[in-house]
């Protein structure tokens, strides 16, 4: 009778474990794909109900649990995200939205291949092509947010496959190839982004500062040159350009450069003395030891050590 009670325990735990793991769990896409039991299909048909006495309708009720999705996800509350995605694709199952949040949160889990499924689950349901690529910069805001430089680069490659006409995908490729030090892969995107979009003074600018650091210094100078024609205040390609031509000895054009820089901001002292170092590479002595009294002035803490060295009386 003994072993009769203890099998019939084993039994009923083995039940209770299988029931336990057969159980809807809104923290896993599409609440892990299972049957639910009657109790839980009831619970979906009050939320859904709620939703629409809240929101009128269920598109209304779908858009409301997907913005909040993206905002949890943006704000690295992933739990909730995920949760909010369920939430959206049980009011609505075909809206794509759904499929590529729980993409994306499985990425951010390293489950590629769960998330490669689900992207394209969400590409299928796109069926008027208007969801999938604004689902796309929705990733990418939420991974450049949460430092996902890596994650961010490959939501702007799907949005430059989807639209090879958008430049600010390409721009950002650029920005995020430059910042992990990938010089060419940024060229290659900013040579991209400029043939869509040849009147952004930043984009040159871009270009210009990945040429120089290559040592490609005629090109950082001509890209600084069309920077400032597209814009003649932008004051990071008129530094930028006059650093560039004192690094090939263009001292008179550096000069004009760091003019125009301490005019557009005439308490920096960092301007002040890059041009007196301008004019004392023009022998301009008494002048460049002016320039270098006021980056003092102005707070410049490498002024001193050039006062020291070149305008001792």
């Amino acid at each position: 009778m003994k072993l009769l009670y203890t099998t019939i325990f084993i039994l009923a735990f083995f039940s209770s474990c299988q029931s336990q793991d057969n159980k809807a769990d809104n923290t896993i896409p599409m609440f892990g794909e299972i049957e639910k039991s009657k109790e839980q299909k009831e619970t979906d048909a009050e939320f859904i109900q709620d939703c629409l006495k809240q929101f009128g309708s269920v598109d209304s009720s779908v858009n409301a649990q997907i913005d909040n999705a993206w905002r949890y996800f943006y704000n690295d509350d992933l739990e909730t995200a995920m949760k909010r995605f369920n939430q959206a694709w049980l009011l609505n199952p075909e809206f794509p939205d759904s499929y590529f949040g729980f993409a994306s949160l499985l990425e951010m889990k390293n489950k590629t291949e769960e998330a490669n499924r689900f992207y394209n689950l969400g590409i299928e349901k796109d069926k008027a092509k208007n969801r999938t690529e604004k689902c796309y910069q929705k990733i990418a805001d939420c991974k450049e947010q949460l430092k996902d430089i890596s994650g961010t680069i490959k939501a702007y490659e799907k949005i430059a496959l989807l639209n090879p006409n958008n430049s600010f995908a390409f721009k950002k490729i650029g920005y995020f190839q430059m910042q992990s030090n990938n010089t060419q892969e940024a060229i290659d995107a900013y040579n991209k982004a400029i043939k869509i979009d040849p009147k952004d003074a930043m984009t040159f600018n871009n270009r210009a500062y990945l040429n120089q650091t290559l040592q490609n210094y005629q090109l950082a100078i001509d890209d600084y040159t069309k920077s400032i024609e597209l814009n003649p205040t932008y004051i990071s390609a008129l530094v930028n350009r006059g650093i560039t031509e004192m690094q090939i000895n263009k001292y008179k054009e550096a000069k004009l450069d760091f003019e125009q820089c301490v005019i557009l901001d005439p308490k920096a002292g960092e301007l002040r003395r890059f041009l007196g170092l301008a004019k004392l590479n023009l022998n301009e002595l008494s002048e460049a030891c002016s320039d270098f009294e006021l980056a003092k002035q102005m707070g410049d803490p490498s002024a001193s050590q050039l006062i020291n060295e070149n305008c001792k009386k």
